[in-house]
């Protein structure tokens, strides 16, 4: 080894120890949590050196910053009433109150499609009158989600139950209880029913059919899927029609029960 590549490793070394520092600091005064990466790879640490830099100055604008509304942050921007702007100029309107947010460091996304007009509105009388820190740090986001605000319900409640059966049929993974109702959890339906089988194999899922109100929501569904039981390798194909019921618990979909199709 050279003078030149030991020097370089010290280097490096005595920036792994500040990185450990740093975020044992972290983890004390903000009870965060740190998890090494998942493909065992070590990260930069240089990198990482700048990621725990940003969270330190994060951490400690936002004790001390205050709060106000964002429409006051971005520097009170004129802007015309939604109900004064016709179908034909709300797109290019639309457009320049997206800059004014961008270049504020304010970011808004949609998980679905929301109307031009729907969206200046939410803008300009919602999300203007919303509080947050007023600090900046170069680099960092703010981030808001519309439906955060207005629940797209249908499209939750097709997500959840997707998420629900890809991963109740998959036996490397325990990720479908995170869908549960608690009373669902304690019912042993659905591990005596994954425990029957070695593997399965989804071939087909759509939801065909949804209904919901405030509290609870019925799913129709068409499914293919085949089981195969354990030791003697034999094969149980269920095909056809389904239901799942589910609740809205805690601003969440959750799944109360489950009935898929008479195995052929």
């Amino acid at each position: 080894m050279t003078n030149s590549q030991k020097e370089n490793e010290d280097e490096l070394e005595k920036l792994r120890m500040e990185n450990e520092l740093k975020k044992m600091k972290i983890i004390l005064e903000n009870n965060a949590m740190f998890f090494e990466p998942t493909n065992g790879n070590p990260i930069d640490p240089y990198i990482e050196n700048e990621f725990l830099s940003n969270i330190e100055a994060f951490e400690k604008n936002h004790a001390n910053a205050e709060r106000i509304l964002l429409y006051d942050f971005i520097g009170k921007p004129v802007y015309r009433e939604v109900e004064a702007i016709s179908d034909s100029q709300m797109p290019s309107e639309l457009e320049k109150i997206m800059e004014v947010l961008h270049a504020n460091e304010i970011q808004l996304d949609t998980l679905c499609e929301v109307d031009d007009r729907e969206l200046y509105r939410f803008i300009t009388q919602e999300l203007f009158l919303h509080e947050i820190d007023n600090m900046r740090i170069k680099g960092m986001m703010c981030c808001f989600i519309y439906e955060e605000f207005h629940p797209n319900h249908a499209y939750d409640i097709r997500n959840h139950c997707t998420d629900f059966i890809e991963s109740f049929l998959n036996k490397e993974t325990d990720f479908y209880c995170n869908s549960l109702t608690i009373e669902a959890e304690e019912n042993q339906w659905y591990k005596n029913f994954r425990d029957a089988f070695e593997s399965f194999v989804l071939k087909h899922f759509e939801i065909i059919d949804l209904h919901f109100d405030d509290e609870n929501a019925s799913v129709r569904f068409e499914i293919d899927f085949t089981g195969t039981t354990e030791g003697d390798g034999a094969k149980q194909h269920y095909k056809g029609e389904g239901t799942i019921g589910l609740i809205y618990q805690y601003d969440f979909w959750c799944v109360q029960d489950v009935v898929f199709p008479t195995p052929a």
